[in-house]
């Protein structure tokens, strides 16, 4: 008999059984599914293989976990519930860590769950409710028990990062940057350091859509001070050092005939963050502008006689790989931008934070649709083709393939699942292995 089996098969009263369940110590793993898999013996005792020798294992179903059971377990596995019916645990498991324990809910869904998992992630996202998540994808028990040492670990970071689309809109629509990977959590952990710490100038490098201004947003959140600035470096570069001074220091009123005041990036950000994208664009005359900026931290607004204190973070993103930027810049001014290093790691490399988006992308495709049949998932070939590509769009190029592969299905062949077809075709599309552009983008 399983360990932890008078839990699953014990008898008596529910009064009796809740009295029993109050009483027995911390369970380190409770497995929580549809009652058809309590009978599959072999399968739980796969994931209780993970279970620490003297830790308790339990299984119990959903209608068990009712709101009068206490959660006391270390980690809670749903498995393969339709997400949609998550939120009185998701409910405890937060509870639990605000009553400070490190209680951790790992959700795992079917393939066919993506649309489903998608809203419900979103849903909670928007309600400020996810935290202490892991996510998993797998076909049946014993895929999901040899997944289950990688997930075993503590969630010591929210969830979620809620961005404006626009940040510098008013009243832009916010999107939400999921958070779900230890890749991810230890960076975000980072960052947050930079920004508590006094760290006012730092590089991020990643691929292209790999996340590098939602990681520096997040630094301006915690920062919590002035405004944020971003400013596109390989757009505005026009090679007008007048131009690139007015735009990043401001210009006088009557610098040049007909020029009205005008605040830059520096003045605008105030004390809060100027974020230069594409920073492998920074020469010529974005160079000679920031080295007088940097090297004693103030600026001087074009047509102006005195000059101004510099107050503000300066974040640099570069989606070109440190290798490319050696042998590409000039080191020595290179240099004057700060040391401090902060890496996204690619998405390939982030299983749980890729299930995500996948499910939020699905489910935002779905979520329009009238007259087509919108897929609820893909297939589970379909799901190992696009962990097995290597994504140097990162999660624009996901988002790309979703979408070829989604209009592909439901205006052509309406099947309930994204096949292994439309996914393989939107590949070849927009994630060639050859193309050339893969040789100068970062790999973190």
């Amino acid at each position: 008999m399983l360990q932890g089996d008078a839990a699953m098969f014990g008898k008596g009263s529910k009064v009796e059984q809740l009295h029993a369940a109050d009483a027995r110590p911390p369970a380190y793993l409770t497995v929580v599914g549809p009652e058809v898999l309590r009978t599959d013996r072999e399968g739980l005792a796969l994931l209780q293989r993970h279970v620490p020798e003297g830790q308790r294992f339990e299984f119990i179903s959903p209608l068990e976990h009712g709101a009068d059971r206490p959660l006391n377990s270390e980690f809670v596995l749903s498995l393969f519930i339709d997400p949609s019916q998550l939120d009185a645990i998701a409910d405890k498991v937060l509870e639990a860590r605000k009553n400070g324990h490190h209680t951790v809910l790992i959700v795992a869904i079917y393939t066919s769950q993506f649309v489903a998992l998608g809203n419900w992630l979103d849903k909670r996202a928007i309600a400020g409710r996810l935290s202490g998540v892991r996510l998993m994808v797998g076909g049946d028990v014993d895929s999901i028990a040899a997944q289950l040492p990688q997930r075993l670990l503590r969630v010591t970071e929210e969830n979620v990062i809620r961005m404006p689309a626009s940040a510098e809109i008013e009243n832009s629509v916010f999107k939400n940057f999921y958070v779900f990977s230890p890749e991810l959590q230890s960076l975000v952990a980072r960052v947050r350091g930079f920004a508590r710490n006094g760290v006012t100038r730092a590089i991020l490098m990643g691929g292209p859509g790999s996340g590098k201004t939602t990681i520096a947003y997040y630094y301006y959140l915690i920062r919590g001070l002035g405004q944020w600035v971003a400013v596109n470096l390989a757009a505005e570069n026009v090679g007008d050092k007048a131009a690139i001074k007015s735009l990043l220091c401001g210009h006088v009123s009557g610098a040049f005939p007909g020029a009205a005041a005008r605040n830059g990036a520096l003045t605008t950000a105030r004390d809060g963050v100027c974020f230069m994208d594409e920073s492998h664009e920074i020469a010529g005359a974005v160079m000679e502008v920031l080295m007088e900026v940097l090297d004693q931290g103030q600026y001087m607004p074009y047509g102006a006689s005195a000059k101004r204190q510099m107050e503000c973070a300066l974040l640099y993103a570069t989606n070109r790989s440190w290798q490319h930027l050696q042998s590409g810049v000039n080191l020595d001014e290179f240099t004057r931008l700060g040391a401090a290093r902060l890496e996204v790691p690619e998405l390939n490399r982030r299983e749980e934070d890729m299930i995500a988006v996948v499910a939020g992308a699905l489910a935002r495709l779905a979520a329009p649709c009238k007259d087509w049949k919108a897929p609820t998932g893909m297939s589970l070939e379909s799901w190992k083709a696009m962990r097995a590509c290597r994504w140097h769009g990162n999660i624009r190029g996901v988002i790309r393939v979703l979408e070829a592969a989604f209009v592909d299905t439901a205006s052509l062949t309406g099947d309930s699942l994204i096949q292994l077809a439309e996914i393989e075709r939107g590949i070849e599309m927009w994630e060639p292995k050859t193309h050339h552009s893969h040789q100068i983008y970062a790999a973190a």
